[in-house]
């Protein structure tokens, strides 16, 4: 089974961060984020990957294939122009077209039974799944769901005998979708796809799920979902510090803290809810004082 990591946006919401590093590949404990999607993925049966790129595809390129060091077949298709989730999978069609394939979003890190996902998609004869996850706090666009699993439409309030949740961007679909998007140029998958064919009976099917889901979408929830991550390491200081980081004898890391390949940490200094990223350095403030990170909702990368 094929797959298809959306990787072309430009993190306008992840700046500053992404002036220095394209979103895909902002460092997540030693990975790049979109390889948390591909190993997933991969764990589920997905067998060969493409990302699309726009914004800083070299860097991207180079990153991703430096981790994956051949682990994973991986192909690369550059977009001069952004073309949005629909416009996207349209120009990767000549890939997808092989059978059943599976679309995730790259700034996600999500985990919920995908084999049952799937297995659902293909009991149903659905031409599309969307993966669906709570969402009591309202933050994201409801999709509303009929009993039988179809999907009824997208966001205003959900009527009685429906359910509702918001779309992971994971969906699993048939090669018959590439033909339902529109052809020339950028467009939404949801707007310009599916809402048509759900208003044309096409079977749009939900499946509906709980799980494990960090949205990566800004720098606060960058450091939030590195600290959710670091919670599940055992680490009893819920710190993490990458193999070619260099961190003095009497320095700090932690608790809630990353300090990737790369970094550096002074004598004397204390990182705490901070991540650290590859050149950054910390060192001890002046006089001798511990230099330090303070805690705090965003996320600290030195230079």
């Amino acid at each position: 089974m094929r797959a298809m990591v959306l990787a072309a946006g430009l993190g306008t919401r992840l700046r500053p961060l992404t002036l220095e590093i394209p979103k895909p590949v902002v460092p997540v404990l030693g990975k790049p984020l979109c390889g948390y999607a591909i190993e997933f993925l991969r764990l589920h049966g997905a067998t060969e990957f493409l990302l699309n790129l726009h914004h800083g595809p070299d860097i991207v390129r180079e990153r991703v294939s430096a981790w994956a060091n051949s682990r994973f077949p991986l192909e690369y298709a550059f977009e001069p122009e952004i073309l949005g989730t629909g416009g996207g999978i349209h120009n990767a069609r000549e890939f997808l077209r092989t059978g059943t394939f599976i679309t995730a979003n790259s700034d996600v890190i999500a985990r919920f039974p995908l084999d049952q996902a799937i297995a659902q998609h293909r009991k149903t004869g659905a031409l599309a799944t969307l993966v669906l996850f709570p969402d009591p706090a309202r933050r994201y666009t409801p999709v509303r769901v009929l009993e039988n699993g179809r999907i009824l439409g997208f966001g205003a309030e959900t009527p009685p005998g429906a359910a509702e949740g918001f779309f992971t961007g994971y969906q699993i679909a048939e090669p018959e979708l590439l033909d339902k998007i529109p052809p020339n140029g950028p467009s939404c998958v949801i707007r310009q796809t599916y809402e048509p064919l759900i208003a044309a009976g096409a079977p749009i099917f939900a499946f509906m799920t709980s799980g494990f889901f960090l949205d990566f979408g800004t720098p606060a929830d960058y450091l939030s979902g590195v600290i959710a991550l670091l919670g599940e390491s055992g680490n009893g200081n819920r710190s993490y510090i990458g193999p070619k980081a260099c961190v003095a004898t009497n320095a700090v890391v932690g608790p809630n803290a990353s300090v990737e390949s790369g970094a550096s940490i002074g004598d004397g200094a204390h990182v705490r809810r901070a991540v650290v990223w590859p050149g950054a350095k910390v060192s001890a403030g002046p006089g001798g004082e511990k230099g330090q990170i303070p805690p705090h909702a965003g996320v600290s990368a030195v230079s």
